[in-house]
């Protein structure tokens, strides 16, 4: 019964974004390079490559990020991203600093968290500089007998600089560790911009490696 009733919530949610008009689509592969360390830190790589359309580079970037878990339900963590867009007349360059606060919390065997990122970043180019909160639900359940893990997720980009709601992203997809310290997980997602009422389609695969 409960079982069903995840995937009762993940085909009204995917059904509901699935009407908006999608103009783009993008292929993002993200690599996590995780050390674990004095038991309760974690210092992680991550690249991700973003790809458009016709599998060009659309941007790339790099973070490099240290976690903290005080608590089993709690994750503190800060990152520091070096992202560039791809541009026909130079690429554009931002740095951003990330702080995040992740609530942990299973009901029998679905596994949920709730994310609020704080990211602030500029350009080089222009000097602009802008602020952002970034609310994330994710939801997970755990399929007895069975490595795959199915989840979903709903994620808002609030603008706190100029107080306006610029975009919601939509992503359901499966899991699969490989050994004690591979894993591996391929989604489909929906990036909708509130603004301009745009949807971009996502193939996500993101690969981790932690040990």
């Amino acid at each position: 019964m409960k079982r069903l009733l995840f995937f009762i919530l993940i085909s009204i949610a995917s059904n509901n974004f699935l009407l908006a008009q999608t103009e783009k689509f993008g292929t993002w592969v993200e690599l996590e390079f995780t050390k674990t360390f004095l038991e309760k830190f974690e210092f992680s790589i991550i690249p991700e490559f973003r790809f458009q359309d016709d599998f060009t580079m659309d941007k790339y970037q790099f973070d490099a990020k240290l976690a903290y878990e005080p608590f089993k339900f709690l994750e503190l963590a800060a990152a520091y991203r070096i992202k560039t867009n791809i541009k026909d007349k130079g690429d554009e360059v931002t740095h951003r600093m990330v702080l995040d606060a992740k609530f942990s919390k299973d009901f029998d065997r679905f596994e949920t968290s709730f994310r609020t990122r704080f990211t602030t970043y500029n350009n080089i180019d222009n000097d602009g500089k802008t602020t952002m909160i970034r609310p994330r639900f994710k939801v997970g359940y755990d399929i007895r007998g069975n490595k795959l893990f199915p989840f979903m997720s709903y994620e808002l980009f609030q603008s706190l600089s100029e107080n306006e709601l610029i975009k919601g992203r939509f992503n359901i997809g499966v899991s699969r560790k490989i050994g004690e310290i591979h894993r591996i997980a391929i989604y489909y997602g929906l990036q909708h911009f509130y603004i301009d009422d745009q949807t971009i389609n996502i193939l996500g695969i993101d690969y981790r490696l932690k040990f």
